[in-house]
């Protein structure tokens, strides 16, 4: 559980060994470039490196994608090729041009063509429409003191004309609705043209003018001439089809690893995106996790070896101003609360990931508010269909599964069964018998957890080498012994056990402590000769004290707010109890067994969807309000490596 260290790494080699080292950092997937101009601070030295931006591949791979796209089908999935110093970009343009040129032409024939369908169609459905009312597309075209607009718009959009045409002078005439649009005719006056122009902008109605309409139209027979010329356009676009599809059954093999290697192009040169040129050498720098690095000096060496291999530490980096990005690796059950975190932010770089403590206790609380073994399994088999049907992500149906599993423990303990108590023992306590015991357990964990945030603010203190706040703020070692003095003799108070010395020694202890967090700068620059912070960094006096006192009101708010465990554990029994007792007051009724059972079903619905759904947010406030606050800070940027795999963009680039 750990944001992995990250190294600054720069390549300086001859521009022929450039394709072989970016090739292989894509392949590694663990490099994420870095462009010069954000690292050249020195203009003239930025002005003599020439700065590579664009990709020449993504033109050629949509060009190569019309090959399946004229034959109905999408593009395959790419698979890495072997490159040599003769695979240039010259070499890959000529075969894709011949590959593509002729299907290219008849895509273009194809839209042509389904653009004039399209004109056709709409003529048809004019000329049908005003038929019926007696008029014609020429009638209406040659009326030269009212402007008229024929088209169509959204059946929605149309609603919105036909709102803002009762207080303008516009007439809306709906012609017919098919498809989920609405044919309109649009008649207007001539001082209101402008205005309805831009009002069937806003509305995104498709024109279709009136006199192109009445040019289109044979006068003898204008819907048979129509319906002849719609025929004969789709009869040319089902032969281009066809034609294409034999064409990419003919040469499959050849275009498929055609598009294979123009993909691994495009991938060597998505990574090369801002690298510099100067005098036939080139230079790329970039991201990569420490413990790729020995990997990568072995690939550098065999297939670039004459390029040089420059590092830096993470923590000595050479670059103001840019943020070093965040790679976690955490066992597979805790990967899946990564998004749990994520949610509220990522860590920053060198930050402690708190996904591993997440994963604990976001299970624990679930569990201790939804104890239950049939409202558990439930939501375990329900995580497991919603994420076969992929409507959940794999990550957010694991967490669901975990805390259903939980629920299920906590069942056990609480003798819980769909709300019943006495179908199996409780190994533990009873929620409804047992409530001052389950009201001192959810203060101790919410004293458990303040605490371990508190610690986990020390730890990061530590690493930031800031020892003052360590030690004399009130979210360090002061600040964690004032609130554990202070619980424990709330806790001998209520609890009506005495303690070893006078209550005048713990008043003055405290105040004492409380005395460190107020003087806090004052003891790191006396004891440990922490030198003074700038002008605008150090935090005035004032403001301290007040940061104070909302420490110490959070000691009190955020223990109290686990007392919401236990509420919700006996909510949920109250919940259940409810829907028992108004299945029995039906059962008498006629049909009662039957109403029974849907009360049932349809109680233990609501059950697991809403109060689970209430639950789940409950516990993510705990963790980002109670628990993050004492030591997350997050911002971090995620590390986005270029990799190989990239179907999605694979797929949909070409079409």
């Amino acid at each position: 559980m750990a944001v992995i260290k990250m190294m600054a790494l720069t390549l300086i080699g001859p521009n022929e060994e450039m394709e072989a080292v970016a090739r292989q950092m894509v392949l590694m997937g663990g490099f994420q470039p870095l462009p010069l101009d954000l690292l050249l601070n020195d203009r003239n030295l930025r002005s003599r490196v020439n700065t590579e931006t664009g990709n020449p591949y993504d033109d050629l791979l949509l060009k190569l994608g019309a090959v399946w796209k004229v034959a109905g089908e999408s593009a395959p999935d790419p698979f890495p090729v072997p490159l040599d110093e003769s695979f240039t970009l010259e070499r890959l343009s000529r075969e894709v041009h011949g590959a593509a040129g002729k299907l290219e032409l008849w895509e273009r024939r194809r839209e042509f063509l389904a653009e004039e369908l399209e004109e056709l169609e709409a003529t048809r459905i004019c000329v049908a429409c005003l038929s019926d009312l007696g008029r014609s597309p020429r009638d209406l075209a040659e009326t030269e003191f009212v402007p008229i607009f024929f088209g169509r718009t959204t059946d929605e959009n149309f609603k919105r004309l036909e709102e803002s045409a009762e207080g303008a002078p516009l007439l809306v005439i709906p012609l017919r609705s098919s498809g989920g649009n609405t044919w309109t005719l649009v008649i207007t006056v001539p001082g209101y043209l402008e205005g309805t122009k831009k009002l069937l902008e806003t509305i995104y109605f498709k024109e279709y003018p009136l006199q192109t309409v009445a040019e289109r139209l044979d006068p003898q027979d204008p819907l048979g001439a129509l319906e002849t010329r719609i025929s004969q356009h789709r009869k040319a676009m089902e032969a281009l089809t066809r034609a294409g599809k034999h064409l990419l059954s003919d040469h499959r093999t050849e275009y498929e690893t055609l598009f294979s290697r123009v993909y691994t192009m495009q991938r060597v040169y998505d990574l090369c995106k801002g690298r510099g040129e100067v005098s036939g050498l080139f230079v790329l720098s970039g991201w990569i996790p420490a413990d790729t690095l020995d990997s990568v000096k072995e690939t550098v060496g065999k297939e670039a070896p004459r390029s040089s291999l420059m590092v830096e530490e993470s923590g000595t980096l050479p670059y103001p101003g840019i943020r070093v990005p965040t790679l976690l690796r955490n066992l597979p059950l805790v990967r899946a609360f990564q998004d749990v975190v994520g949610l509220y932010s990522l860590p920053s770089y060198g930050e402690i990931d708190p996904s591993f403590f997440v994963a604990l206790s976001f299970c624990l609380f679930f569990g201790f508010m939804f104890g239950d073994v049939g409202h558990g399994l439930i939501l375990i088999l329900g995580a497991l269909f919603l994420q076969k049907k992929r409507i959940l992500k794999k990550s957010l149906a694991t967490v669901m599964k975990s805390a259903g599993t939980m629920s299920v423990v906590f069942g056990f303990l609480y003798g819980s069964v769909f709300g019943l108590e006495d179908v199996i023992p409780a190994l533990w306590l009873s929620p409804m018998k047992d409530m001052g015991k389950l009201l001192g357990i959810s203060i101790g964990l919410g004293v458990g957890m303040v605490s371990l945030g508190m610690v986990l603010n020390m730890v990061a203190r530590y690493r930031e080498g800031d020892f003052g706040r360590l030690l004399f703020d009130g979210g360090g070692l002061t600040g964690l012994v004032f609130y554990w003095s202070a619980a424990g003799a709330l806790f001998a108070g209520f609890a009506g056990i005495s303690l070893p010395f006078p209550s005048w020694a713990v008043s003055a202890a405290l105040v004492g402590l409380l005395a460190i967090m107020f003087l806090r700068d004052v003891l790191a620059r006396t004891l440990l000769h922490q030198k003074k912070g700038a002008p605008g960094e150090e935090e005035p006096g004032f403001l301290h004290f007040f940061e104070v006192l909302h420490g110490l009101l959070s000691f009190l708010s955020n223990t109290a707010s686990f007392v919401r465990l236990a509420a919700f554990a006996l909510n949920h029994v109250g919940l259940s109890l409810a829907v028992l007792m108004l299945s029995d007051m039906v059962h008498e009724l006629p049909g009662g067994l039957f109403f029974k059972v849907v009360i049932l079903v349809l109680g233990n619905a609501v059950i697991v969807a809403l109060e689970g759904l209430i639950v789940f947010i409950q516990t993510l406030r705990l963790e980002y309000y109670e628990f993050f606050s004492k030591f997350y800070r997050g911002g971090g940027k995620a590390f986005h490596p270029v990799r190989w795999n990239r179907p999605e963009r694979a797929r949909t680039t070409p079409s």
